[in-house]
């Protein structure tokens, strides 16, 4: 599935060498369809949303309401139920205030969550975390244990972005809703390897980002299953979210127009709709096949590696991504400086440090790892030039 050719940030060199870009974790590059996307906005539309009654301002509420519906169908949501932020730590933060959180309402997660999924309850609520084994998998089996009459949430990503198991939202989340409690989901690192549906999960709230799956920085996705907009405070306001505003009242535009206050960024949005074409067209249980194909690869020539260390290596193929973490013993070298070589030295760039997820990594006493995420992008000979160049190293 080499895809290499849509991807005009692939054809950089480094030195001389063409990169080999094993990093889509952090952040994916971007197909030439999605640069057109944004670079069209700004050579024919331009202007505001919800707001002009030209026809530019047309165009532009047209385009910026169209990737909402790009988004919807993505994930089998409606349109109505979708709401666009600056990214997914935006997400988790207006749900940890829109709740109205106090510090005695527990939120229940797994100890191996990014920081975006993490801090927020931190502030809001009393995290309560599920254990993670010496690979940093959740034991997810700890869940119910877990949850009291003062769990107001439950919490986890679809996949890790330091491991890239999959974990069983399924399971998690009917856990959850048997004890009527809530389930938000992270599907940063999942939503451009898996299909998802939000109705056959049945979760109550869902958050990614747009630079997550091809498409502009700065773009935020949250999904909100429409009965859960009720419990939902207001949390940033100003322009554009009001019908009325007079001196005696105001009057808020219904959901999810109500979370969008300001200028949103336009382009950006337009972008990610241009970025979910893509990636349909392409096709997601293609991609799902392609993923799982690398992440075998990653592991098992990882895992030979004198003295490295895999995380989540036991875990089956079927439930990983191209998404694997080591720490490799190098000599007067940290993980960071191991990821500066490669790029240095072989023009491959991968991720080196704690990958937003210090609590993981005290908790498997590791000081750093290394991080290879591979897409739709790269094949077998991207992955084999990683592993050469590793045991040269070692």
């Amino acid at each position: 599935m080499n895809r290499r050719d849509d991807f005009p940030l692939l054809a950089r060199e480094l030195d001389g060498a063409r990169i080999t870009y094993l990093d889509s974790a952090s952040t994916t590059p971007k197909p030439r369809a999605v640069i057109d996307a944004v670079t069209r906005y700004y050579t024919e539309m331009g202007a505001n949303v919800h707001r002009g009654v030209h026809p530019l301002g047309e165009a532009s509420t047209a385009a910026y309401e169209r990737a909402r519906y790009a988004v919807a169908s993505l994930i089998g949501a409606s349109p109505t139920e979708i709401v666009f932020l600056r990214n997914a730590t935006e997400a988790f933060n207006l749900v940890a205030q829109g709740l109205g959180l106090t510090p005695d309402d527990e939120v229940v997660f797994p100890a191996s969550e990014h920081h975006s999924n993490y801090m927020p309850w931190r502030l809001a609520g009393r995290p309560v975390l599920v254990d993670i084994d010496d690979e940093a998998v959740p034991l997810y089996h700890q869940l119910a244990e877990r949850i009291t009459p003062r769990t107001k949430l439950v919490t986890l990503a679809h996949v890790s972005n330091v491991t890239g198991v999959v974990a069983p939202v399924e399971e998690w989340i009917a856990t959850a809703h048997a004890r009527g409690v809530p389930v938000m989901v992270d599907a940063s690192q999942s939503v451009s390897h898996l299909p998802i549906d939000v109705r056959k999960l049945d979760c109550d709230f869902l958050a990614f980002s747009s630079h997550k799956i091809f498409g502009p920085s700065g773009v935020g996705v949250l999904y909100v299953r429409r009965d859960r907009f009720e419990a939902l405070k207001l949390w940033n306001v100003g322009g554009g979210m009001v019908n009325y505003h007079g001196e005696d009242r105001f009057e808020v535009r219904e959901a999810p127009f109500r979370y969008e206050a300001g200028t949103p960024n336009i382009e950006g949005a337009i972008g990610l709709g241009a970025a979910i074409e893509y990636v349909r067209a392409v096709g997601l249980d293609a991609i799902r096949a392609h993923s799982q194909k690398l992440g075998e690869q990653l592991v098992r020539g990882l895992r030979a590696l004198p003295g490295a260390k895999v995380l989540g290596a036991a875990v089956a193929p079927s439930q990983r991504v191209a998404l694997c973490t080591l720490s490799l013993e190098v000599p007067s070298m940290t993980q960071a400086n191991i990821a500066r070589l490669l790029a240095d030295s072989h023009a491959i760039l991968v991720s080196g440090g704690f990958h937003c997820a210090h609590i993981l990594h005290h908790r498997v006493h590791l000081d750093g790892t290394l991080r290879a995420s591979a897409h739709l992008f790269n094949d077998e000979a991207d992955v084999e030039r990683l592993l050469a160049a590793l045991r040269d190293l070692v």
